[in-house]
């Protein structure tokens, strides 16, 4: 372990130092998240939108929901969802399950 010896070292210099580190080693670890690559099965997905799996098929089917196949496990990318519930219109019908 080597020694630090401070003599005459003014706090204004010290805290420039901290900072300058803090900013350099700050960006390796704030990366943003790529949604587009999240996927949800299907039971995920009917919770996320808050209706049943005989609807998310019905939409599916429809395709007002975009899914995708990896064997026998339908998948939906976060991506899809988001632009299919950007692409809803608003109804103006009361009553319903609430979230």
């Amino acid at each position: 372990m080597t020694k630090v010896i401070l003599n005459s070292i003014e706090l204004s210099d010290i805290r420039k130092e901290v900072e300058d580190i803090f900013a350099e080693n700050l960006e390796h670890f704030i990366k943003p998240e790529k949604k587009e690559n999240i996927l949800m099965s299907r039971k995920d997905t009917a919770k996320y939108l808050c209706i049943s799996l005989p609807t998310l098929h019905d939409w599916t089917k429809k395709g007002v929901v975009k899914a995708h196949r990896i064997g026998n496990r339908v998948l939906y990318k976060l991506n899809d969802i988001h632009s299919a519930l950007n692409e809803v219109n608003v109804s103006k019908m009361r009553g319903g399950l609430s979230c």
